[in-house]
């Protein structure tokens, strides 16, 4: 309400109120600002397959930027340049705002350059110990791989032949008796239900009755097998199968070593164990699950 202009102009009152009204709206100069960069980003080659990691951020924003139009551009830029965001509370959307001005406007940020120095590099951990045990075990397994999406397998059969692509981290090249293999960069408690159901999943599309955990161990390389069960508590009828196995076999990463020739020399004594040791597993199995077609 404001009441200096209410006492100016209703006195004596006529029945009228002088009040000032602000709507409130996500559809605002900074919400514009990233709706222009995630229009901008989409129309690269790689813009698509970036923004399906953010699909319903970006579903969010397209929705509530009702007077997007991309012949504003320029206009929302220099909006933005000229009213930088001060405000405490929103202060994480600084940076977010500086990025969309360099994205739009073709503004390159270099490494350990200017004020907003990097002091570390980022790097896919996971992907690269996928590269790594592929280099070992290439002779006994394909590899997808899902980064280039080269190798994808489907999981239906449809027209488009394209429903349910799915890209294991290895298979076996073991026609007869498949296997498949997950690459995990994480300690092995932290293999849990998510996991599992992954590699299931696998089994179940390639009729392998055996499926691999690989990781990077520090204490002891040791295949621990788990069997999967049958039945339902509801019928407490639970028991062990003796045909469907999941294994769990880390890799012994070396440590302590104070020079890279000697670290090397033993990852690679290392490298042989958990090679011997996966393959040695794969005929182990193989021998039992033609014994028991026989």
């Amino acid at each position: 309400m404001d009441i200096a202009r209410h006492i100016r102009q209703n006195i004596p009152f006529t029945g009228k109120i002088a009040y000032n009204q602000r709507e409130f709206s996500f559809d605002n100069n900074m919400m514009e600002l990233i709706r222009h960069t995630i229009e901008f980003i989409n129309m690269k080659s790689f813009g698509k397959q970036l923004l399906s990691k953010v699909e319903g951020e970006v579903k969010t924003v397209i929705e509530v930027t009702s007077s997007y139009g991309s012949f504003s551009r320029k206009k929302v830029i220099e909006v933005n340049k000229k009213n930088p965001i001060h405000h405490a509370y929103y202060h994480e959307y600084r940076t977010l705002q500086r990025l969309c001005i360099m994205i739009l406007q073709n503004q390159k940020h270099q490494i350990g350059i200017g004020s907003n120095q990097i002091h570390g590099i980022l790097f896919d951990g996971s992907w690269l110990w996928e590269e790594y045990i592929n280099s070992l075990i290439s002779d006994k397994f394909y590899h997808p791989m899902n980064k280039s999406r080269k190798g994808a397998q489907q999981l239906f059969s449809t027209d488009t032949g394209k429903a349910g692509l799915i890209y294991p981290d290895f298979l076996s090249r073991d026609i007869k008796n498949r296997f498949v293999a997950d690459a995990k960069y994480k300690p092995v408690e932290n293999i849990g239900n998510k996991d599992y159901l992954q590699v299931l999943a696998y089994m179940f599309r390639f009729n392998a009755k055996s499926g691999f955990y690989l990781y990077p161990e520090r204490h002891t390389i040791q295949a621990k097998t788990l069997t999967l069960n049958e039945g339902s508590t509801y019928e407490k009828n639970v028991k062990s199968r003796k045909d469907i196995f999941v294994t769990k076999l880390g890799l012994l990463i070396p440590y302590g070593y104070s020079t890279y020739e000697t670290f090397a020399s033993e990852m690679k004594k290392r490298e042989i164990e958990f090679v011997s040791c996966l393959y040695s597993d794969l005929e182990d199995k193989n021998g039992r699950f033609k014994k028991e077609e026989n």
